[in-house]
């Protein structure tokens, strides 16, 4: 390949997207991992005030912790099933997560707790809490689909793809001449 055609090609690694891993990384270790997984262990360890209901969504956010930072760990690999599994570990993990929060929130209106203090509803603080989780999972699912739509990725699997064909069209080996 020539000097200049070389000139053009795109840089294996970029600053902007390893800066984008990192704050992604941090901030789904911080938010999705932290916030959600202490909030359902907070829920485990009360459970005998709280009922084996939110016992129960407490798991499922620990779960959900799990699975959302495990996609933003999977995301900082330039292959594509890593990038995939992703996709669809970072979103399923926070579908779950909204989906808890969506229960525990209900379970707190419907009781009514509020701080003591200030009388706020106790709600609000779980949604500001669980909430920004949102932000890691769009980054990881941002830097998956930018990696999979890569260029770099893009000609390995045409090469791939040549190779299989080539071997496929291959001529085959003669029969009269094996003796």
């Amino acid at each position: 390949m020539s000097r200049k055609k070389m000139k053009y090609l795109p840089k294996k690694y970029t600053i902007p997207m390893t800066a984008a891993k990192a704050a992604m990384l941090l901030l789904s270790i911080v938010f999705s991992g932290a916030m959600t997984a202490l909030s359902g262990a907070g829920l485990i360890y009360n459970r005998a005030s709280y009922g084996k209901s939110l016992a129960a969504a407490g798991l499922f956010l620990i779960i959900s912790a799990a699975l959302m930072v495990l996609g933003a760990v999977l995301c900082l690999f330039r292959k594509n099933l890593p990038n995939i599994l992703s996709l669809f570990l970072s979103f399923a993990g926070f579908f779950l997560c909204m989906a808890m929060l969506k229960r525990l929130t209900g379970h707190a209106d419907a009781s009514g707790w509020t701080d003591k203090y200030t009388l706020a509803p106790v709600s609000g603080m779980y949604v500001r809490r669980i909430l920004p989780c949102v932000i890691p999972v769009l980054m990881s699912g941002a830097v998956a689909a930018l990696q999979l739509c890569s260029y770099e990725l893009k000609v390995q699997r045409r090469a791939r793809k040549a190779a299989k064909q080539e071997k496929k069209n291959a001529p085959a080996p003669s029969i009269i001449d094996g003796e």
